[in-house]
């Protein structure tokens, strides 16, 4: 999939328990050169990006793989977990469920993966990026799913607090995402979701108003980008 931009022609989308990005180019906003920061942080080794997690206070077994060193079986458990979230609000929404075009957007070689794992089973990912958006370093997260059989058991938080660890530890400047606007509780979870997570919408979202604008020129999208600020040293 691509990058959802403001004033995009094509939504992009996310939800709590599943979430996801994509994008479209248009005469107001193009894609950034990556800087120097985001060119070094997409050299990182997956041992390197585990190391950020070393501050992480959980039981829970966490495990970093760059998309080239997923093995297919966990790209098949991947799939499944995103399939079974995703499959009916992708359908519902403005751009339809495309998996061919999904598969090659959550595997592309930049993609890296954080995953939960239980007893030898995978139980929750997110899946993220370095990017250069509109002159910021940001660490963009594509996805974040929890199997349904582990929901609401703070799995999403960790992720979250992964993402942040990892954003900081490479100088990223936000940790960004995309939530439809019909995932209330998805909304619920990144804006409200206890005091070291709320995100809110990013100046780059379709229906972030500048000063003097009125949301009735805006016109209308089925998802907003949420971002949080990072503490750099």
């Amino acid at each position: 999939m691509m990058k959802a931009y403001k004033l995009s022609c094509r939504p992009s989308s996310c939800v709590c328990q599943g979430q996801t990005r994509s994008t479209c180019l248009t005469s107001t906003n193009v894609l950034m050169p990556n800087s120097s920061l985001v060119r070094k942080a997409n050299k990182v080794s997956s041992s390197q990006l585990l190391g950020a997690l070393s501050g992480l206070h959980t039981t829970r077994i966490l495990r970093v793989l760059l998309s080239a060193e997923l093995r297919e079986p966990e790209k098949d458990a991947i799939w499944r977990v995103f399939e079974d979230n995703m499959h009916n609000l992708y359908s519902q929404s403005s751009f339809g469920w495309d998996p061919p075009s999904k598969r090659a957007e959550l595997f592309d070689p930049l993609s890296r993966f954080v995953l939960i794992e239980t007893d030898g089973h995978m139980v929750a990912f997110s899946m993220f990026r370095f990017e250069s958006e509109e002159d910021e370093d940001v660490l963009y997260c594509y996805d974040l799913q929890i199997h349904r059989s582990q929901q609401r058991n703070g799995l999403g938080t960790l992720l979250i607090h992964a993402l942040e660890a990892i954003g900081t530890a490479w100088r990223m400047q936000k940790v960004a995402l995309t939530v439809f606007k019909t995932n209330l509780s998805a909304i619920k979870f990144y804006e409200a979701a206890g005091y070291y997570l709320i995100f809110t919408m990013d100046e780059t979202s379709p229906n972030y108003l500048e000063d003097g604008e009125n949301s009735d020129d805006l016109e209308y999208v089925d998802y907003d980008i949420l971002s949080k600020r990072l503490a750099l040293s």
